[in-house]
């Protein structure tokens, strides 16, 4: 009779600690900054949208000296993206985000600010499983796709979700 208590009262204890859901798992500051480059391929009839391919380096808490990829589609009529990006620790570790932008001239001709927002959706390694968001803002010179910026927000705390 014992036993048959015991087991079920385990799977009950088993459950509630593999049970860990997202909002319980401690976030922590995330922040860095990025160079690097983009080119974008006109897509439809004007105003259509632009098909925008990137790549830069930069440094950032917690996830160290990284690579980053990302695919947007820009919608020519308002300026605003939808896309993902996909950062790479130098230990192979990656952090995976969709993200939800805004572009805007400055006052510098062939110059413009461009605010992302980034949601983490999943990594690998240390963040795997993790969530987070941050914010991206850049410069980008529009006649040679360089671009350069910093982020700020939050992450899962790197190993929690494990």
């Amino acid at each position: 009779m014992k036993s048959s208590i015991y087991v079920p009262m385990a799977a009950l204890f088993l459950t509630a600690a593999l049970a860990v859901p997202a909002a319980a798992q401690k976030q922590v500051p995330f922040h860095g900054s990025l160079q690097g480059q983009e080119i974008a391929v006109f897509q439809g009839p004007p105003p259509g949208t632009l098909a925008v391919n990137g790549r830069a380096t930069g440094v950032a808490t917690h996830l160290g000296r990284f690579t980053v990829t990302w695919n947007l589609t820009v919608n020519l009529a308002d300026d605003t993206a939808t896309g993902s990006f996909h950062f790479t620790a130098a230990n192979g570790d990656s952090i995976f985000t969709t993200i939800s932008g805004q572009a805007e001239p400055t006052d510098t001709p062939g110059i413009n600010r461009i605010v992302e927002i980034n949601t983490v959706v999943g990594g690998t390694g240390r963040f795997a499983r993790a969530k987070g968001s941050f914010t991206l803002e850049r410069l980008i010179d529009l006649a040679t796709g360089i671009t350069s910026g910093s982020f700020h927000g939050t992450i899962t705390s790197p190993g929690a979700a494990h």
